[in-house]
């Protein structure tokens, strides 16, 4: 089919409102003119309610739905591209010299070129030459080639491209997998943690009880005897007060040593959380360090292998000397990689013996070995004595610091270096040894 007939088809296949290429076409059953749906539907909606090509009367439910007349405008397109495509493609392969179809390739030049330009043009005058048709097939036959090298390149790429998502699939199921199980582990540790809280307030309320059973007894004897005092003469509250101080002994029988309950600790162990190692740095003569303005430092705090100990700037450090006490907790000795620990700094109150009063500050930072974390405004220097921190007849302040790994994870990971370490140590021990024999021999 020619270029023409395609054209004159594709009018017919065109919505008579918007003159373009029918979208959902729709028939008038009048006209049986095509047009778009959205086209006439605006139209009857907004203009009249006719149709615009004969003007009969019409109502958007007589419209006739033709389906097929989308598949008919698909086909035109593929025509239209096709009429298209080959126009060009005769249009490239002429002669630019003669305008004649390019029928013969030059082996001499490389060059395509048509039969009059081999017999007549006089530049390719003793070249060889060859059947276009014959080269064409021949370059057609390795650019295949080349591509189904490439499409099995492709291949190759895409099943290795669904190895990496299946890969990517079986990781997020093992994490997964592992959310599962630790929620419920964490599940069983609720649960466990229920039944020690069960079992401490079982403690606690049957000492409760005890002690409530005595108030109430004595509170009914306390009634009775004020009772007796309010309305009894003094000739019976004297015949009956034997008898009041009898009870009154039996009650004192029971000494208050028996009502002293033992407390049950606030305290549950914790499966993923290891408990807090601690230590406590008195610092002596604090007025002296003061005045000596050098960081002290506390006695090593050895745990799984690393080394901690407080940095304590008596007089404070940098733009805060003389105003507050700097302290800090640092990681001396441990492994080389940086990794995050929990650490608490308190402050003990020393004038009386009520642990609210002291003074903590707890955080938790990424340490390497050699670094310091702290607070350089720890506490003012001037209200250490006035507040109870600082004994004036000592001279001393005394604190505690603790330090912890967030996860049992965390700890045995330690407590493995320090491990591996150990057996370093003593293999070289050992081998040494062997080479003081051997000189001995």
């Amino acid at each position: 089919m020619d270029e023409q007939s395609v054209e004159s088809i594709a009018e017919v296949f065109r919505c008579f409102i918007c003159m373009e290429k029918l979208r959902d076409a729709r028939l008038c059953p009048h006209c049986s003119k095509l047009c778009c749906f959205s086209c006439i539907r605006r139209w009857l909606t907004e203009q009249r309610a006719q149709c615009p090509h004969c003007r009969a009367p019409l109502q958007l439910r007589e419209l006739v739905n033709c389906r097929w007349a989308e598949e008919v405008t698909q086909q035109l397109d593929t025509l239209q591209l096709c009429s298209l495509t080959k126009h060009e493609e005769n249009e490239k392969d002429k002669c630019e010299n003669h305008h004649e179809k390019l029928s013969v390739f030059c082996w001499t030049c490389k060059k395509c070129i048509c039969h009059q330009c081999a017999l007549w043009g006089g530049m390719h005058g003793g070249h060889t030459f060859k059947p276009l048709a014959e080269i064409y097939e021949q370059h057609v036959t390795k650019v295949n080639e080349e591509v189904a090298k490439l499409r099995r390149r492709l291949m190759e790429l895409i099943s290795l491209v669904q190895e990496v998502e299946r890969n990517v699939e079986a990781v997020r199921n093992a994490k997964d997998e592992r959310v599962r199980e630790i929620r419920n582990a964490v599940e069983m540790m609720i649960a466990r943690l229920d039944t020690q809280l069960k079992n401490k307030l079982i403690t606690l309320m049957g000492q409760k009880t005890s002690l409530t059973q005595e108030t109430e007894l004595l509170e009914s004897l306390l009634q009775e005897v004020e009772h007796q005092l309010r309305s009894c003469s003094k000739s019976e509250l004297i015949s009956k007060s034997s008898e009041i101080l009898m009870m009154f002994q039996q009650v004192h029988r029971k000494p208050m040593a028996s009502f002293v309950t033992t407390p049950v600790p606030p305290d549950f162990t914790s499966e993923l959380v290891p408990s807090y190692d601690s230590a406590t740095f008195v610092l002596e003569n604090f007025s002296t360090l003061r005045q000596r303005a050098d960081p002290v430092y506390s006695p090593p705090l050895q745990v799984s292998g690393l080394c901690w100990r407080l940095k304590v700037y008596p007089d404070g450090n940098g733009v805060v000397r003389g105003y507050y006490l700097s302290v800090f907790l640092e990681l001396s000795a441990g492994l080389p990689e940086t990794s995050k620990y929990e650490y608490r700094v308190e402050m003990v109150h020393q004038s009386c013996n009520d642990p609210t009063k002291n003074i903590i500050r707890e955080f938790a930072s990424d340490f390497e070995v050699g670094e310091c974390w702290g607070y350089n405004r720890f506490f003012r220097l001037d209200l250490l004595a006035n507040e109870g921190y600082l004994n004036r007849q000592n001279d001393t302040v005394i604190l505690r610091f603790q330090v912890r790994s967030p996860t049992f994870f965390q700890k045995c990971r330690d407590q493995h270096w320090y491990i591996t370490q150990l057996e370093a140590a003593q293999t070289s021990y050992i081998q040494q040894i062997n080479n003081l024999k051997e000189v001995r021999k």
